[in-house]
């Protein structure tokens, strides 16, 4: 088993620096991106930008379909747009069976802080199941290895109060470009500071994504009243009960997972109590049915730590949320 070895810095201001190794259950198909076919570079500009360029590196080309023509190959490619005088890059993974014939959905992959793209890729599980599954996953950089999440976390992107929301609203204006999106199946992921940032997107982006699954972090409001989501939209929360970085519990600087899980049903009108919906060992997850609109929110607590998706009872966390996401398209 290949052991990944990450530096945290630091997840919340108050905790101080500590570096982290871990083993992770590959299961995703190597480790670092890597870019498309052919080797060919690119120069469009972009839809969902404001006209900004954007530099591709990687195959081109599109296949005769019902769809705008495919600006995209199967394989990986990295794009860099420029947003907010930034620039910034992201990964655009199209599955192999991607044929531009019908509208595919779209998954944002979002690392941890101090982590990269690349290592999100390598542990998080989500390149696999979009080949098997055949959606696109799409793997933004965060400036400074950070997203700004809305409250405490984390880094520089949060010291300048950077709108990485509007950044994933553009990114995807950018990958609906250049393939065919369903534009009622757009969601997020991440770890840990991406979790949070996933949390923000269903407060502030409702309108585009469709659901949301963040992994090691909580709802990053204080008070959580800040989040107002425009409609009721589907949350599943996934958090080890032995994390000692962003613990289960809470600390100073950030929320309990139970404390967020209760607020979420809040926010999306649901009644009576949540309802066991998975089981694996020690694992659980509890979910709010009976929500406005149809959603559901749902928490998992699982036998691990931060780095979550190796973890003791072999959870599969990206399949689970896959099959959510599949449950809870855009209205």
């Amino acid at each position: 088993m290949p052991r990944y070895h990450l530096t945290l810095a630091c997840l919340l201001a108050a905790c101080g620096g500590e570096s982290t190794v871990f083993d992770a259950a590959t299961g995703v198909g190597g480790g670092a991106a890597t870019t498309g076919a052919g080797g060919d570079t690119a120069t469009t500009t972009s839809g969902g930008t404001g006209g900004a360029t954007v530099s591709t590196t990687g195959g081109g080309g599109g296949a005769p379909a019902t769809c705008a023509p495919a600006g995209l190959s199967a394989g990986e490619t990295e794009l860099t747009i420029t947003f907010d005088g930034y620039e910034r890059t992201f990964d655009v993974q199209v599955p192999a069976s991607y044929d531009n014939s019908a509208p595919v959905p779209l998954v944002f992959d979002l690392h941890g802080f101090s982590n990269t793209k690349e290592q999100q890729e390598a542990i998080s599980g989500w390149n696999d199941l979009a080949e098997a599954e055949g959606f696109v996953v799409v793997r933004p950089q965060g400036y400074f290895t950070s997203w700004n999440a809305g409250g405490y976390c984390c880094g520089t992107a949060k010291t300048l109060d950077l709108d990485d929301v509007g950044l994933m609203r553009a990114i995807a204006a950018e990958v609906s470009s250049q393939l065919c999106i369903d534009e009622k199946r757009i969601y997020a992921s991440g770890l840990s500071n991406g979790g949070a940032m996933s949390h923000r997107l269903a407060c502030e982006a409702a309108d585009l994504f469709a659901a949301v699954a963040p992994v090691s972090y909580p709802l990053d409001y204080a008070p959580f009243s800040g989040c107002q989501p425009s409609r009721p939209i589907a949350v599943m929360h996934s958090h080890g009960i032995f994390d000692s970085l962003v613990p289960y519990y809470g600390n100073l600087t950030a929320a309990s997972s139970p404390s967020s899980f209760a607020y979420w049903a809040e926010a999306n009108g649901c009644t009576g109590d949540p309802v066991e919906t998975y089981e694996q060992d020690g694992s659980t997850c509890e979910t709010y049915q009976s929500c406005d609109g149809g959603v559901e929110v749902r928490l998992c607590t699982i036998d691990g730590g931060h780095f979550l998706y190796d973890n003791l009872d072999s959870v599969p966390v990206a399949g689970l949320a896959w099959s959510f996401f599949q449950q809870h398209p855009m209205p």
